[in-house]
């Protein structure tokens, strides 16, 4: 197992679109987490993705008392748009936009499961559309 996660850290404009959204007080809203803490297998599949750009589709924004987040209907490589990325961690890949404090970002899912609130997004919306570059985050 590695120490650390490779995601897709979006661009400065996905950035400000995205925590725009925020209405809590941990701002997030820079990246999608495509494996944290990936097995060596998963490594290797990733890392040579590293430095590639990413086209991300928002379908949804979900959110319960505690976070907010943008649903990612689809990522494909900018390159090779056929190409497909998806999370390798369990859950659905997300960014999360923020959080109440001392609540952690990865327990985003519990909001997919339950949200209080969702409004679908199609990709004419500004968050409809998000662009970043696979990039591998090291702990170490």
């Amino acid at each position: 197992m590695r120490n650390g996660y490779f995601a897709v850290v979006l661009n400065k404009e996905s950035c400000d679109a995205v925590r725009k959204y925020s209405t809590m007080e941990d701002v997030k809203g820079d990246h999608i987490t495509l494996a944290y803490k990936p097995d060596d297998k998963t490594y290797e599949q990733l890392n040579g993705l590293v430095n590639e750009d990413v086209d991300a589709y928002i379908s949804e924004i979900r959110s319960n008392k505690n976070i907010e987040a943008l649903w990612v209907d689809e990522m494909n490589l900018t390159r090779f748009p056929s190409i497909k990325l998806k999370r390798f961690n369990p859950g659905p890949a997300h960014v999360t936009i923020s959080h109440k404090k001392d609540f952690k970002s990865g327990d985003a899912n519990s909001m997919f499961k339950d949200p209080d609130h969702l409004v679908p997004v199609d990709h004419t919306h500004e968050l409809g559309y998000l662009k970043g570059t696979v990039k591998w985050i090291s702990y170490e």
